[in-house]
């Protein structure tokens, strides 16, 4: 026994030792494993996009960039239509009581069709993809289709009611794109305004980017928008491409398809997601036949160009030497003359399309994303093109970059958005 317990005695001790080394190899396990975590952590989709992550559904993601809310979405359309309707379903209900509201409050009513039928008349020409989306939504927001149909064609619904007012000078609008000679290392840099009656001042506090990344071969595809809608006045393609468009009644097109065509805003959301080249976008747009009057401005790698858009014709205008401004009124040469109705509204857009050209010149070749917001800043009566009485938001972007900022007037201050990391492919 003497000699036995000796043995017993080691035994134990080189178990107890065994003991603390599998335990020190768990803790240093442990901690490694702590640091890696840290390091996915790091680079989880909330903090490599600069952005708080606020929810998740079906792999659809909604972050917070300052006030304004980012939508990613991913899959078929049916499958991002659902992830859209689940992560924007409360914001989709109050916007759809804000419009209703507001369009009572001031007034705005078309004498031939109420905004419910008319919504639901355009909504049905959508392309079926779109409608796929919609469905979607409707799944997981619990708005019905026809309230989504509100949501997407209530921006329409003005433009048609407004179309025949006294001014017939239904909203504004500016853009600038400035490359070449013109800005800082040569690079397209754009700013927009969207100017357009005070009341949808109240529409602020729900703008919303929304990243569009569909399974099939289309481009990823993002949008500045309101909550529930599918299409845009602005869209930016993974490509470098970037669209937007202006009011262009001023043209005296009085020819108006309401009803009878593809809502412009959807095509817009349509041309940027199948188009990845200058020249397949202007073949799309030279072809168009719109249903409203517009003027189009394109920013692409390398250049820019303007393309004055009614509902019978299209005339194209390039950018010159690295500058490129487009207001509400029409510039290329052939166009008749329209009624003396809208030559106040002409008026207003020369200012502001000859305040830009001052300010560019001004900037010659120091234009980069932080001058375009500071000449996107100037109020016209200071030399600039945003009336502080209309403008509602305003966005500059470095398409090459991927990089937009966004300002809402009374709402936000300039905010940036990373649409690299938002934009699969």
């Amino acid at each position: 026994m003497m000699k036995i317990i000796p043995q017993a005695n080691n035994l134990r001790k080189r178990f107890a030792w065994m003991q603390v080394a599998v335990l020190s190899l768990v803790v240093v396990c442990f901690s490694c494993s702590f640091i890696y975590a840290g390091d996915i952590a790091k680079e989880s989709p909330s903090s490599q996009k600069g952005m708080p992550l606020l929810s998740t559904f079906e792999g659809g993601k909604l972050y917070a960039a300052g006030k304004f809310r980012v939508l990613e979405l991913s899959g078929t359309y049916r499958q991002m239509g659902r992830q859209y309707g689940r992560l924007m379903s409360g914001p989709m209900k109050e916007m759809y009581t804000e419009v209703v509201s507001q369009y009572a409050k001031n007034g705005i009513v078309c004498s031939d069709i109420s905004l419910d039928d008319f919504s639901q008349q355009l909504f049905q020409l959508y392309p079926r993809r779109f409608q796929e989306l919609a469905e979607g939504m409707s799944e997981t927001s619990g708005l019905n289709l026809n309230k989504i149909a509100v949501l997407n064609e209530f921006f329409d619904y003005y433009l048609k009611c407004s179309v025949h007012s006294s001014s017939g000078n239904s909203g504004n609008c500016s853009a600038i794109l400035a490359w070449d000679k013109y800005s800082k290392d040569g690079a397209l840099v754009m700013g927009r305004n969207f100017d357009f009656p005070n009341f949808y001042r109240a529409f602020n506090k729900y703008i919303t980017i929304v990243a569009y990344n569909p399974a099939d071969a289309s481009n990823s595809t993002a949008v500045i928008t309101y909550p529930g809608q599918i299409g845009s006045i602005q869209a930016f393609n993974s490509r470098g491409l970037v669209l937007e468009n202006n009011n262009g009644i001023a043209s005296g097109d009085t020819e108006h398809y309401f009803g009878k065509r593809i809502p412009f805003m959807v095509k817009d959301l349509g041309a940027m997601l199948e188009h990845s080249t200058y020249d397949a976008l202007d073949a799309a747009l030279v072809t168009s036949r719109m249903h409203y009057p517009l003027i189009y401005n394109i920013g692409y790698p390398g250049g820019a160009a303007n393309y004055e858009m009614t509902t019978f014709d299209v005339k194209r205008r390039q950018g010159q030497d690295g500058l490129l401004i487009g207001t509400n009124h029409f510039i290329s040469p052939g166009w008749k003359p329209p009624p003396s109705k809208y030559q106040d509204g002409i008026k207003d857009s020369k200012i502001r399309y000859d305040n830009l050209q001052t300010l560019a010149e001004k900037y010659k070749g120091k234009i980069d994303a932080s001058i375009m917001m500071a000449i996107m800043d100037v109020p016209i009566d200071k030399g600039g093109a945003t009336p502080q009485d209309k403008n509602i938001y305003q966005f500059v972007a470095v398409p090459t970059d991927l990089k937009i900022w966004i300002k809402a007037m009374t709402y936000s201050d300039w905010t940036e958005v990373n649409l690299k990391t938002l934009l699969h492919k």
